[in-house]
C-alpha cells in the first residue's frame, strides 16, 4: 500500500465535497482542544507537576489557531479548494508550531510573564 496525498483517514470524499469544512476545522479544532488541555494544566498546577509540555501544547494551539487559520484562508482562496490538501497543509502548520513551541517554550513563557508584570505596573499607577 502506498501513500497518496488524495487520502485523509477515510474522510477524503467528505472533504472533497465540502472543502469549507476544512476551514471550519482549522479554526475550531485548536479552540476545542484548548479547553481540555487547560483543564489538564490546571490539575497539573494543583498537583505541582512540571507544566512544560502543557505550555508547549497551549502555545501550539494558540499559534496554530492564528497562523493556521490565516494559512488555510489564503490557500483556500488562491488554490483549487481541495479539502484534503488543505488538511495536510494545516497539519504541516500544526507540526511546525509544535516544534517551534517545543524549542521556545521557556522564552514564550517568560515573554508572557514580563507582559503581565508590565500590565500590572501600569494598572497600579
Amino acid at each position: 500500500m502506498e501513500f497518496s496525498f488524495n487520502t485523509f483517514f477515510g474522510l477524503e470524499s467528505k472533504m472533497a465535497d465540502y472543502p469549507e469544512v476544512t476551514i471550519f476545522g482549522a479554526m475550531f479544532l485548536p479552540l476545542l482542544l484548548f479547553i481540555p488541555i487547560a483543564l489538564i494544566g490546571w490539575i497539573f498546577r494543583k498537583l505541582k507537576f512540571n507544566m512544560y509540555i502543557i505550555h508547549v501544547l497551549m502555545y501550539t494551539l494558540l499559534f496554530t489557531f492564528i497562523l493556521g487559520a490565516i494559512t488555510i484562508f489564503v490557500l483556500f482562496f488562491i488554490t483549487d479548494k481541495n479539502g484534503v490538501k488543505l488538511a495536510y497543509c494545516w497539519l504541516t502548520v500544526f507540526t511546525g508550531m509544535f516544534i517551534f513551541s517545543l524549542i521556545n517554550a521557556n522564552t514564550i513563557t517568560k515573554m508572557f510573564t514580563d507582559w503581565s508584570k508590565i500590565i500590572k505596573e501600569k494598572q497600579n499607577q
